[in-house]
């Protein structure tokens, strides 16, 4: 592995196993349904935005090849340098218990063969967000691999990544991932 890494774990427990099931199900609605991720959490940390291949919104359940654009702060009217974008490489859904869906930071959407990548962690690094169930408990988690800043852009985004990347390693991030899992996982 090449950088840092997070784990970020909410667990949610149940009384018995028909609960957790019943639980799950709404867990799952809830874990595709991109364009509501952003209210989820108490605290906002993030807006975020389910794109097709050509980085227009859509409302749909997620598929490989889609983006997702992240907008990190509260900004009024955010030009398009205000943005994260990831693309979805990866949806797991063959375990009935489990659910996964990995995303990498990516180029704008339309073109992948030109551009730079428009996110503050480089290109090799992967977010993979997963739910599962288990008997009596459903968790939501977010594992975070090969985390680096992203240097492959212009002079002021370089240095914006790092201080994030500063950020990130004093925990800034960690404490964000576990407001928007503890959220996800809130069903009441």
């Amino acid at each position: 592995m090449k950088g840092k890494f997070h784990d970020t774990e909410s667990i949610q427990k149940f009384e018995n196993a028909q609960e957790a099931e019943t639980k799950y199900n709404i867990l799952k609605e809830r874990f595709f349904e991109i364009n509501k991720w952003g209210t989820y959490s108490k605290e906002k940390i993030a807006e975020f935005t389910l794109c097709d291949s050509s980085g227009n919104r859509i409302e749909r359940a997620p598929i490989i090849g889609d983006y997702i654009k992240i907008l990190l702060s509260a900004i009024k009217n955010p030009k398009l340098n205000d943005y994260q974008w990831v693309r979805i490489d990866m949806i797991d859904k063959a375990n009935p218990n489990r659910i996964m869906m990995q995303c990498r930071p990516s180029k704008l959407p339309g073109n992948e063969f030109s551009g730079k990548t428009v996110h503050f962690h480089s290109a090799g690094s992967t977010s993979t967000f997963v739910i599962s169930k288990e008997n009596n408990y459903i968790k939501m988690a977010i594992y975070g691999r090969n985390e680096k800043p992203n240097q492959n852009t212009d002079i002021i985004n370089s240095l914006k990544n790092v201080f994030i990347a500063l950020g990130r390693r004093f925990g800034l991030s960690k404490i964000k991932w576990k407001q928007f899992t503890d959220g996800i996982l809130n069903l009441e």
